[in-house]
């Protein structure tokens, strides 16, 4: 009787655990998602106030902000979900979003914009660090690749709002901190063992990385938003190609 307990004890523990390994896993990935798109919604809302008549970019933006939405309710429908994180969700100020897609983006909705897509930042890092578990070499390298794409968004984020006027030194910090933590994750992906097909592709995202990163530098004395954001672009592209490997490899 007593080893039957036992191991009903161990099962239920077992499953329990697996339950909630896969719980934290899901928060994860909604968690780098929601980093990332509040860069790229704010980024291309700085672009539109630049040339509002950009249609496609506009359906950009509620594309984005749609997704964000999806992935904020793929946190809330989690079972079980720890009460920090749902107090967490609760400063995603949803209507915020909302008046986004419906309004008309001028200067002073770009400011909002730019400190609402701080607070999801860093309300989506609060989560991620309470459900955090023993990754594996691939799932580190997949993360480290979600990470770039995030920081390029970012770094445009700040260039594009300098290059608009918001030129406060805040800003430029902020930008030169991004810069410097894209090119340490650079590094940890140069290390890793690729492919010879995918070595072709990390040497193109480090020739580009090394021209562009040098013209964010120079901002206050050169303004070229539409270009650098272009060429992050392509560099994102490189860089979900280099993350399906390491999603194959899971």
């Amino acid at each position: 009787m007593r080893l039957f307990i036992y191991l009903f004890f161990i099962l239920t523990l077992t499953n329990s655990s697996f339950c909630s390994t896969r719980g934290d896993v899901k928060i994860l990935e909604a968690t780098e998602n929601i980093q990332y798109l509040s860069q790229k919604i704010a980024t291309d809302c700085i672009l539109l106030y630049k040339n509002p008549k950009d249609i496609l970019l506009k359906k950009e933006i509620d594309r984005s902000i749609n997704n964000l939405l999806f992935y904020i309710k793929d946190i809330k429908d989690i079972k079980d979900i720890q009460e920090y994180t749902e107090g967490i969700l609760e400063y995603f100020e949803i209507n915020t979003l909302q008046k986004i897609q419906n309004e008309k983006i001028d200067l002073p909705k770009v400011k909002n914009v730019l400190k609402y897509s701080e607070i999801i930042l860093e309300g989506a890092k609060s989560i991620s660090k309470e459900h955090r578990y023993k990754f594996s070499k691939e799932e580190k390298m997949l993360m480290l690749n979600q990470e770039i794409l995030y920081l390029l968004q970012r770094i445009n984020k700040y260039y594009i709002a300098i290059s608009i006027g918001l030129n406060n030194h805040i800003n430029y910090i902020k930008m030169r901190r991004a810069i410097l933590k894209l090119d340490n994750r650079l590094k940890i992906m140069n290390n890793y063992k690729y492919p010879k097909d995918l070595k072709y592709t990390l040497n193109e995202i480090n020739e580009l990385w090394s021209r562009d990163r040098e013209l964010f530098y120079q901002v206050k004395e050169l303004s070229i938003p539409y270009l650098l954001y272009t060429s992050s672009r392509y560099v994102e592209t490189l860089v979900k190609k280099i993350e399906k490997y390491h999603k194959k490899n899971l």
